[in-house]
């Protein structure tokens, strides 16, 4: 064979090794630019979980409660489903019950009430029994509003009854006009058998307290004569509010009872906590206090109650604004966070213990405008449940063309790997820390 003929298939042959390696390198770069993209899975940092110590409220023996007065969340209790006495915190129902019937607002005084003789026989005969009253002028017209003053923070026995009377037309009328707004408003175990509290058969738990207190302290004409530390009526007299708690430990108002050795003291009260927050709002809470010797061992029972909740009350951070919730990193190096887009701080009181749960998808590719829809953050804590708002910090592009011809040889273990599809490890966990 002449050389010029082995040159002719050298380069035959050498065109043909190309020919082949340009259609190999071809079809290597077309797989690796169709080879589907590595999943990314979300890295979920670990929640450090906030816990509050147990509350240490001082009850009193006997029965007593204190409770959030917005919602039914009790701080704490004793006794609360055992049914007591009620005394003269069956006013509150008397005051309620003809406010329902015959509604005054705002300052008006409401109507004018003519006092008669039967007024003052009314008087008469709870001087007899020993029990509070307060002077009736025959003759007099008093409003409605001080009829109320008079029974609420005088507690005068003969100004209930007058009243019911007036509203109702006899106190029978009264008490089944009371069994039906007692119904409506779901204290159905209330026990109602007179307009005064004289009656051993006005009854309730403290349960049931709570709820009446939560009504009462949201009724204005109420709960102004609740708070009102000094009544004068004209030709009445001028009289201390019975409630020696008032106007001390947070206390605002609302009515006390005493009937006999057998009863003992009682009150029923509305009040607020001061918080550790500079800018939070005190907390507005209700109570009970029932079966104390005197008024005097009730007033200082229900301010040590006060003091110790009051102390139990915290302000926690549950989540910073922009904390880190989910992560992905992208092997050929993008990144996308997911965050808190607002802090959640609450007041909580005694023990509380909360959760996060995250839920974040897996990605394909660069399809994290998903995660706005699909990521969920759910805060629980102390009986309440919050979905957090989320913030998408970063993104995640289509992986460039480098990088796809090249990660075959890298799923092949002829170049070094990249990453793993996940993102880096999560940052320390936060030390938390709540005010007490």
């Amino acid at each position: 064979m002449s050389s010029s003929r082995r040159r002719a298939r050298v380069r035959l042959i050498g065109t043909a090794v190309s020919l082949v390696m340009a259609l190999a390198l071809g079809s290597y770069a077309v797989l690796a630019v169709l080879a589907p993209v590595p999943n990314l899975s979300p890295v979920i940092p670990a929640y450090d979980v906030v816990e509050t110590p147990p509350g240490t409220v001082t009850l009193p023996t006997g029965a007593a409660a204190i409770a959030l007065a917005e919602g039914d969340q009790v701080l704490a209790a004793r006794n609360l489903d055992e049914p007591r006495v009620l005394a003269s915190i069956t006013k509150l129902v008397t005051a309620l019950v003809v406010l329902d019937a015959r509604p005054i607002g705002g300052d008006t005084e409401g109507p004018g009430i003519t006092l008669t003789a039967a007024d003052a026989r009314l008087a008469q005969s709870y001087i007899a029994m020993g029990g509070s009253f307060a002077p009736v002028p025959v003759g007099a017209v008093l409003t409605q509003r001080q009829i109320i003053e008079l029974m609420i923070v005088r507690s005068a026995n003969n100004y209930a009854d007058t009243l019911a009377i007036w509203a109702f037309g006899s106190i029978d009328d009264y008490r089944r006009a009371a069994r039906a707004w007692l119904d409506r408003v779901g204290l159905e175990r209330i026990t109602i058998a007179d307009a005064t509290g004289f009656s051993l058969d006005n009854r309730a738990t403290p349960r049931d307290l709570l709820a009446l207190a939560r009504i009462a302290a949201a009724n204005p004409v109420v709960a102004a004569a609740a708070a009102t530390p000094r009544l004068a009526v004209d030709g009445v007299g001028a009289f201390e509010n019975t409630n020696r708690a008032l106007g001390t430990a947070g206390i605002t108002g609302l009515k006390t009872g005493t009937l006999g050795p057998a009863v003992g003291a009682n009150l029923l009260f509305s009040g607020v906590l001061p918080t550790d927050a500079p800018d939070a709002e005190p907390v507005p809470v209700v109570g009970v206090v029932l079966g104390q010797p005197d008024q005097a061992a009730v007033a200082t029972a229900v301010q040590t109650l006060m003091t110790t909740a009051a102390d139990d009350l915290r302000t926690v951070t549950l989540i910073e604004e922009g904390e880190l919730l989910a992560s992905y990193q992208a092997p050929w190096g993008d990144t996308v966070e997911v965050r808190s887009r607002v802090a959640v701080t609450d007041q909580v009181w005694g023990a509380v213990r909360s959760r996060l749960a995250v839920s974040a998808p897996t990605l394909t590719g660069a399809d994290d405008e998903r995660l706005e829809q699909e990521v969920t953050a759910v805060m629980r804590w102390g009986g309440r449940t919050e979905r957090l708002a989320v913030e998408i910090v970063g993104g995640i592009d289509p992986p460039p063309l480098d990088w796809r011809l090249l990660q075959p040889l890298r799923d092949g273990g002829i170049l070094p790997p990249t990453g793993t599809g996940s993102a880096p490890a999560a940052p320390p966990a936060r030390s938390w820390a709540s005010s007490a």
